[in-house]
């Protein structure tokens, strides 16, 4: 008997279709029978980098497994029929291109499930950047979830309102990306300095001891933006967060990775080391990146990361990138 698998999928905007979407445009997947022929002539001459396992999880979900499908303050929960098909961009939703047939449980109050009843692990997990991942591991938790959808025990929001409210979501973190990379309607310091200091924010909010080195503090390629450290938990070494910051428009290059990369650090001092390249851009070289050990917080993957941590931002800094703490109606 074949195990039932647990998957969290980014695909918001085709519930109404009973679907999940992946994005790939170029590549239909329901034209291959399993994951090697898909990666072998599919992704033929497509550098895939760190999506490969994402690929495989996507393609393998099977009837009878469950989806956890991510909006706004909600979760919904999708059982999966398994027919594969594929709609390209001109005739679909983008990243959604690749859908799986799915069945979205309901009861008397929605679809929705609000996040705040889920526990706190299981919350986390969701934050985490990627759009496909394996919540195996909460199988238990999900069960209950599953089994008070079908007694119609659950109180959550309408479906339209939380529709709106991913749309105005995703709205704002649209906008605020080309605010950041056109430097319009924004109000920080310029030549990225901005950035840092806005970075540098939210780490210290998070108990980091924050600092930003001289431009000529190191020889050669090697240059860090924000260094940010505090003690572990269970040793009298430190964490340490090293980012080279870009405040680019169109692609950043291989250039920051190696600043980065190159950056010398003792490492019998630290119980951790995560070097990092932020970047307003898109970051197209992930298997460079890879290579040399560097984290990448591209585009819109670092706006994902700014709206996660709003709470952390002072009124000075949300004015500054143009956030208003009025409430909107939807």
């Amino acid at each position: 008997m074949n195990q039932t698998t647990f998957m969290m999928v980014r695909s918001p905007k085709l519930i109404k279709n009973n679907q999940i979407g992946y994005g790939w445009g170029n590549v239909d997947f329901s034209q291959f029978d399993n994951t090697t022929d898909l990666l072998k002539q599919g992704f033929k001459g497509v550098d895939v980098g760190r999506q490969t396992n994402q690929i495989k999880r996507y393609f393998n979900l099977k009837e009878g497994d469950y989806v956890i499908v991510p909006f706004s303050g909600t979760i919904a929960i999708a059982e999966v029929i398994g027919a594969k098909s594929h709609y390209p961009i001109t005739e679909g939703i983008q990243y959604g291109e690749n859908r799986i047939s799915v069945r979205y449980l309901k009861h008397n109050g929605g679809y929705f499930i609000p996040r705040n009843n889920l526990s706190t692990a299981l919350q986390n997990r969701l934050k985490i950047r990627m759009t496909v991942c394996d919540l195996n591991e909460f199988s238990d938790e999900l069960y209950k979830h599953i089994e008070s959808i079908k007694s119609d025990k659950l109180y959550t929001w309408n479906t339209e309102q939380e529709l709106k409210l991913q749309q105005n979501t995703e709205k704002f973190k649209a906008d605020l990306l080309s605010r950041l990379r056109n430097n319009k309607d924004i109000n920080l310091q310029s030549g990225g300095i901005g950035l840092e200091h806005l970075i540098k924010e939210i780490l210290e909010a998070k108990n980091y001891t924050t600092h930003i080195p001289a431009k000529n503090e190191r020889s050669g390629i090697q240059d860090v933006d924000v260094v940010a450290t505090r003690l572990s938990e269970f040793s009298e070494k430190k964490e340490g967060i090293f980012i080279q910051v870009k405040h680019h428009d169109g692609t950043t290059g291989n250039h920051g990775i190696r600043q980065v990369a190159e950056y010398e650090v003792n490492e019998d001092d630290y119980s951790q080391i995560d070097k990092v390249l932020i970047t307003t851009a898109d970051f197209k070289n992930n298997d460079f990146a890879n290579l040399h050990n560097v984290t990448v917080l591209a585009g819109a993957d670092f706006v994902n990361w700014i709206f996660d941590n709003l709470e952390y931002l002072s009124k000075d800094s949300l004015s500054s990138l143009g956030i208003s703490s009025l409430p909107t109606l939807l």
